[in-house]
């Protein structure tokens, strides 16, 4: 019975494609963490985000002027301008959390209503920059799809001048 209820055909598509996405989040994360400061592009032959500046990646510039690489299209690369912001989101959100878990225990219990305010003002603050920081990886792993699509044809007909 329970098997008639959940939808069929396209939905083990759909997840795996949602993993394979959260994947690639993670990877972009990793590599936002490890190296700010520096541009980095995919390594079709790590698996991984390497720096332009290191070996790895010189090879994987090197790779990918020879030839026009697939793995490049759908692993855009990282720009530290992209890293600057997704770190400043994500530590802005951190110290958001903890601002509002640390007035939370000094207020105690029965906390006065402008604390209350400001707690919950605190929590809105690190909802928005949690939000902030999977929007940006989530949209940065989905740039190389959108890259590879064609835009939509229109149906509108073009004149001529004559």
């Amino acid at each position: 019975m329970l098997a008639d209820l959940l939808p069929r055909g396209g939905c083990a598509v759909r997840m795996r494609k949602d993993l394979v996405m959260l994947k690639d989040m993670g990877r972009i994360l990793k590599e936002c963490m490890k190296s700010p400061g520096r541009t980095s592009i995919w390594s079709p032959q790590l698996n991984k985000y390497v720096c332009t500046d290191s070996d790895e990646g010189k090879l994987a510039l090197a790779l990918a002027a020879e030839a026009n690489i697939e793995g490049q299209a759908k692993h855009p690369p990282i720009d530290p301008k992209f890293k600057l912001i997704f770190v400043t989101a994500a530590v802005g959100t951190l110290l958001f959390v903890l601002l509002c878990i640390t007035l939370t225990i000094v207020v105690g219990r029965e906390p006065p209503p402008l604390y209350e305010k400001v707690i919950t003002s605190l929590l809105d603050l690190a909802k928005i920059g949690f939000g902030t920081a999977v929007g940006l990886l989530g949209r940065k792993s989905l740039q190389g799809e959108v890259a590879k699509e064609e835009p939509p044809k229109t149906d509108i007909p073009t004149r001529r001048r004559k």
